[in-house]
């Protein structure tokens, strides 16, 4: 099924919204036998989404729009599609009432604004919404069915996994077969050069695609036949199974609960540079408590020394971005907390702080077991954010490698 998307908002125009609803709009769609093949993003006006309409390339059947259906005088989608549709909207007194007492329970009142939000179209279907009070519309016009949503992500893909993927699936003649490899510890680069036998022997059924991110590479294998995309995926694995930690939806902290779970093993942490940052990542994780046992965040030098122990001549000898400091760190946190690995990291995450010594993105992460304390050194870049991501990533990283014995 080819898909035509249009996304709506001036905020999404000026930058100060990233559009993360197009990304992930087409990645479930083509699990589902669709397709994007075409894509604009416009601002909240009548007009503009009247002309993007009509700019349809012809051949594309399904139309789905996401924002503009809020109460306020920009979100203008619904009176858009109305006009389209030469349709006349019926206000919902059902509905309306719904939302009156849902609010209710909470002890706020509803205001009169949000009343645009209880109409209904006299022609179209509405598009439930469980988790807000956006409803989407879903219209045939001229042979094209177009379907709009909310554009709060929670919201919009709530109702896109309950109805609109099913229904694209009942729609799609053929449905393509998806399988995602997640890699991290090798850049996209390194991932072709090691996959260039298969990328370069793959035939027409097949596509590979390479999905970089800073915190890895996926690696996107499709097909329409199941065995072939199975057979290739396998294939993959035999080359780069070093580099890859999940499928699909796996996140590298669920993996590494997981294989903690498994071998009965508990962890803690001491950040210095992440403020916290892994520890947030392993506790997003239901039922993490039973690995994770805790962390200390020792961002200063002085919490290092007093709270996590590290000793003071190490601190003013090497300095706290040091392999001596991250050694001492991750032991020291083993060992206060009673865990059977301390992970432990500390840079500089810039964009100040480095010297050309010790340059920004200079950071060291260690692992100790009790026997043997693993320290490595890391180059990343001078970007604070992209800093603190990667580092978290790695240290992740460098503990499944651990407990893969690699």
């Amino acid at each position: 099924m080819k898909i035509a998307l249009i996304t709506i908002g001036n905020e999404l125009l000026s930058g100060f919204t990233v559009d993360t609803n197009a990304a992930w709009i087409g990645n479930q769609v083509i699990q589902s036998g669709g397709n994007i093949i075409w894509h604009q993003t416009i601002g909240d006006s009548l007009e503009e989404i009247h002309a993007s309409l009509n700019q349809i390339p012809i051949g594309i059947k399904t139309i789905i729009i996401t924002g503009g259906l809020g109460p306020t005088h920009d979100d203008v989608t619904a009176h858009a599609l109305y006009e389209f549709a030469d349709d006349t909207p019926v206000f919902d007194e059902d509905y309306w009432t719904f939302l009156q007492e849902k609010l209710s329970k909470r002890n706020l009142k509803l205001p009169e604004i949000n009343r645009n939000q209880a109409m209904k179209p006299g022609n179209g279907k509405i598009i439930p919404n469980p988790m807000g009070s956006a409803r989407g519309l879903h219209y045939c016009v001229n042979g094209q069915t177009i379907i709009a949503l909310p554009g709060v992500p929670g919201e919009m893909k709530e109702m896109m996994t309950a109805t609109i993927l099913p229904w694209i699936k009942s729609q799609s003649s053929q449905r393509l077969i998806v399988k995602t490899i997640r890699t991290t510890g090798i850049m996209e680069s390194g991932l072709a050069e090691k996959m260039g036998d298969i990328v370069n022997t793959i035939d027409k059924n097949i596509k590979i695609a390479f999905l970089p991110q800073f915190t890895g590479v996926d690696i996107r294998v499709s097909g329409t036949d199941k065995t072939v995309v199975d057979e290739k995926v396998n294939e993959i694995n035999s080359h780069v199974s070093k580099y890859i930690y999940g499928q699909d939806k796996d996140r590298l902290e669920e993996i590494i609960g997981q294989m903690l779970k498994e071998k009965k093993l508990t962890l803690t942490t001491a950040e210095s540079c992440t403020g916290g940052l892994v520890g947030h990542r392993l506790t997003n994780i239901p039922g993490s408590s039973e690995h994770y046992l805790g962390g200390i965040i020792s961002y200063s030098n002085k919490v290092k020394e007093n709270n996590l122990g590290v000793d003071k001549s190490t601190l003013e000898q090497f300095g706290a971005v040091s392999s001596e400091t991250a050694k001492e760190m991750a032991e020291n946190v083993r060992s206060k907390l009673n865990s059977d690995l301390g992970l432990s990291i500390t840079g500089i995450a810039g964009p100040g702080g480095g010297t050309d010594e010790k340059p920004v993105g200079l950071t060291y992460i260690a692992l100790a077991d009790g026997k043997n304390t693993r320290v490595k050194e890391f180059r990343f870049l001078s970007d604070r954010m992209l800093n603190k991501n990667a580092s978290a990533q790695t240290a992740l990283n460098m503990v499944r490698l651990y407990l893969l014995n690699e």
